[in-house]
């Protein structure tokens, strides 16, 4: 019996660390498309995805979450489950390059999402106009 919950566990452990990270971005055009100056920049209709990166922290180091350097936390967990990224948005109608990076930390929404959906914690937006920032 022990090595079935050990295999379940592992099966699962394994699963959730192999899917990629995913960001909702609906929110996060929603989101963009809301604030004030990035409004200016963004057309709803023109803007275009030129690139996305979002990758898994290493190790479990990270100052905002000390719960997560307990011993307890780092027998069961080899990282945060955090992750890094960016997502730049170029605009057709008024030329602008948007870069939004992002950090994120995983929240449970419900009994049966371990680690998606991601919340976003910190995120800073530059704007290129036309060669000015």
């Amino acid at each position: 019996m022990a090595f079935i919950f050990a295999t379940c566990g592992y099966v699962g452990r394994t699963l959730t660390k192999t899917a990629e990270p995913k960001l909702d971005e609906v929110w996060l055009y929603d989101f963009l498309l809301n604030h004030d100056l990035i409004k200016l920049h963004l057309a709803k209709y023109s803007f275009h995805v030129i690139d996305f990166n979002m990758e898994f922290d290493k190790g479990i180091e990270n100052p905002l979450f000390p719960d997560t350097n307990t011993a307890l936390s780092r027998f069961f967990n080899s990282d945060t489950n955090c992750t890094t990224g960016f997502m730049k948005l170029g605009d057709l109608e008024s030329g602008s390059i948007v870069t939004v990076n992002f950090k994120t930390m995983p929240y449970s929404s419900n009994s049966f999402s371990y680690s998606d959906p991601f919340l976003i914690y910190d995120m800073t937006a530059e704007i290129n106009h036309k060669g000015t920032i």
